[in-house]
Protein backbone atom coordinates (compact mmCIF):
# COMPACT_ATOMS: atom_id res chain seq x y z
CA UNK A 1 0.00 0.00 0.00
CA UNK A 2 1.01 3.74 -0.70
CA UNK A 3 1.11 6.10 0.98
CA UNK A 4 -0.81 9.28 -0.27
CA UNK A 5 2.58 11.36 -0.93
CA UNK A 6 3.06 8.35 -3.56
CA UNK A 7 1.76 10.11 -6.40
CA UNK A 8 4.78 9.11 -8.97
CA UNK A 9 3.16 7.94 -12.44
CA UNK A 10 -0.28 9.82 -11.79
CA UNK A 11 -1.58 12.65 -14.12
CA UNK A 12 -0.63 15.79 -12.48
CA UNK A 13 -2.54 19.09 -11.84
CA UNK A 14 -1.33 22.71 -13.24
CA UNK A 15 1.55 24.14 -11.08
CA UNK A 16 1.61 27.73 -10.20
CA UNK A 17 4.88 29.36 -11.24
CA UNK A 18 4.47 32.36 -10.57
CA UNK A 19 7.03 34.19 -8.07
CA UNK A 20 5.45 35.47 -4.77
CA UNK A 21 7.00 36.20 -1.42
CA UNK A 22 5.71 34.31 1.51
CA UNK A 23 3.72 35.59 4.38
CA UNK A 24 5.21 36.57 7.16
CA UNK A 25 3.83 33.48 9.54
CA UNK A 26 5.11 31.37 6.37
CA UNK A 27 8.44 32.43 6.82
CA UNK A 28 8.14 32.27 10.73
CA UNK A 29 7.41 28.59 10.38
CA UNK A 30 11.06 27.87 7.94
CA UNK A 31 12.45 30.50 10.97
CA UNK A 32 11.12 28.13 13.98
CA UNK A 33 12.24 24.91 12.32
CA UNK A 34 15.69 25.61 11.76
CA UNK A 35 16.02 26.78 14.88
CA UNK A 36 14.18 23.25 16.25
CA UNK A 37 17.20 21.71 13.77
CA UNK A 38 20.58 23.81 14.87
CA UNK A 39 19.10 23.14 18.43
CA UNK A 40 19.47 18.84 17.44
CA UNK A 41 15.50 18.87 17.70
CA UNK A 42 14.69 17.47 14.30
CA UNK A 43 16.40 17.11 10.83
CA UNK A 44 15.21 16.29 7.10
CA UNK A 45 14.48 12.47 7.46
CA UNK A 46 12.47 13.26 10.67
CA UNK A 47 10.31 16.16 8.78
CA UNK A 48 10.17 14.17 6.16
CA UNK A 49 8.51 11.04 7.67
CA UNK A 50 6.40 12.74 9.89
CA UNK A 51 4.92 15.17 6.79
CA UNK A 52 4.13 11.36 4.69
CA UNK A 53 2.52 10.29 7.89
CA UNK A 54 0.00 12.73 7.84
CA UNK A 55 -3.34 11.66 7.73
CA UNK A 56 -5.02 12.59 4.39
CA UNK A 57 -7.21 14.95 5.38
CA UNK A 58 -3.76 16.96 6.46
CA UNK A 59 -1.76 16.07 3.40
CA UNK A 60 -4.18 17.82 1.65
CA UNK A 61 -3.29 21.28 3.08
CA UNK A 62 -1.49 23.41 1.51
CA UNK A 63 2.55 23.53 1.86
CA UNK A 64 2.65 25.29 4.86
CA UNK A 65 -0.30 24.47 7.09
CA UNK A 66 1.44 20.60 6.46
CA UNK A 67 4.43 21.97 7.71
CA UNK A 68 3.13 23.61 10.97
CA UNK A 69 1.46 20.17 11.63
CA UNK A 70 4.69 18.43 11.25
CA UNK A 71 6.21 20.42 13.38
CA UNK A 72 3.61 20.50 16.19
CA UNK A 73 3.71 16.65 15.92
CA UNK A 74 7.62 16.37 16.02
CA UNK A 75 7.44 19.20 19.10
CA UNK A 76 5.40 17.28 20.83
CA UNK A 77 7.22 13.78 20.42
CA UNK A 78 10.20 14.96 21.90
CA UNK A 79 8.11 16.34 24.88
CA UNK A 80 9.02 19.57 23.83
CA UNK A 81 5.75 21.12 24.28
CA UNK A 82 2.10 18.80 24.45
CA UNK A 83 -0.42 19.59 21.65
CA UNK A 84 -2.66 21.17 24.60
CA UNK A 85 0.07 23.52 25.19
CA UNK A 86 0.29 24.26 21.09
CA UNK A 87 -3.16 25.13 21.21
CA UNK A 88 -3.43 27.38 24.11
CA UNK A 89 -1.10 29.52 22.81
CA UNK A 90 -2.52 29.72 19.47
CA UNK A 91 -6.13 30.34 21.20
CA UNK A 92 -4.04 33.12 22.82
CA UNK A 93 -2.54 34.55 20.02
CA UNK A 94 -5.82 34.63 17.59
CA UNK A 95 -7.74 36.36 20.93
CA UNK A 96 -4.92 39.10 20.87
CA UNK A 97 -5.02 39.33 16.88
CA UNK A 98 -8.94 39.61 17.34
CA UNK A 99 -8.12 42.40 19.95
CA UNK A 100 -6.28 44.56 17.87
CA UNK A 101 -3.18 44.10 19.79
Amino acid sequence: MTGQHDIGGLAAGPIDTSDHEPEPWQKMITAVYGALVSRGYGNVDEMRRTLEGLPQEQYDQPYYERWIEAVCISLAEKNLLTRAEIDARMAEIKTQLEAGK
